[in-house]
């Protein structure tokens, strides 16, 4: 079985920089919330942590080169 629900580069980087450029870290609880259950049914509520990026979200390197 697949999760429902993975942790998307674009959505990663989006709560990191909430967190370490402007000290927001509700994105990060949100994400950290969808994560948690990725094996449920996550409703409207995860959707956009569903969705693949759009092409200006797309992450291009990432903190390891990959």
């Amino acid at each position: 079985v697949n999760p429902a629900i993975i942790p998307r580069n674009h959505r990663v980087e989006q709560a990191l920089e909430a967190a370490v450029e402007r000290g927001d870290l509700g994105p990060f609880r949100e994400l950290l919330e969808a994560l948690a259950q990725p094996y449920d049914d996550p409703g409207a509520r995860c959707a956009a942590y569903m969705e693949p990026p759009c092409p200006e979200e797309r992450v291009l390197a990432t903190f390891c080169g990959t």
